[in-house]
Formats: C-alpha cells, sequence, structure tokens
C-alpha cells in the first residue's frame, strides 16, 4: 500500500492518545488511525447510510440546493441571491 502524508488537525490531548496507543500496541501512529476510522465506519454504518441518502437527495434537486446545504441556509436564500427561481 502506497501512503501519503497528509496532516490531519486533532487536538493535543488527542494527538497524545494516538501516541501512547501506538506505542501501546506496537503499531504506527498511521496505523493506529486508519484502523479506528475502519472500526468506526463499520460501527456507525447507519450514519454513513443516512449521509450517503442526504447528499444523493441534495444533488438530485441542483446546484442550488447544493449550495444552500453547504451554507446551512434556505434553497430559496440562495436561488435569490443567483437570480433564479425555484424548480417546480
Amino acid at each position: 500500500m502506497s501512503v501519503s502524508q497528509s496532516p490531519i488537525k486533532v487536538s493535543p490531548q488527542t494527538k497524545e492518545r494516538i501516541r501512547y496507543l501506538a506505542a501501546l500496541t506496537d503499531t504506527t501512529q498511521t496505523t493506529l488511525v486508519d484502523r479506528a476510522i475502519e472500526e468506526y465506519a463499520v460501527r456507525h454504518a447507519d450514519l454513513v447510510k443516512k449521509g450517503i441518502e442526504t447528499a444523493r437527495s441534495v444533488l438530485a434537486v441542483g446546484d442550488g440546493a447544493i449550495a444552500a446545504h453547504l451554507l446551512n441556509v434556505p434553497t430559496e436564500a440562495v436561488q435569490r441571491v443567483a437570480g433564479r427561481q425555484p424548480r417546480r
């Protein structure tokens, strides 16, 4: 497996926990985080599925709905600023 370096931002406390757990389990911090993400995805498959369904429904409505979702504002607000009327 090819690994590329991509720093992630975590609190100093989380960084220490990762460092200690990696040392205690005789693994690298990268492997520990990778395993944690895999385990999280399995344990929270329902949340992942819900997120996928939300993304599909937003994408199906169009660009205005996507922007509204990302900005956490009503679709009508984005359409008003964009000068477009909602699809009916």
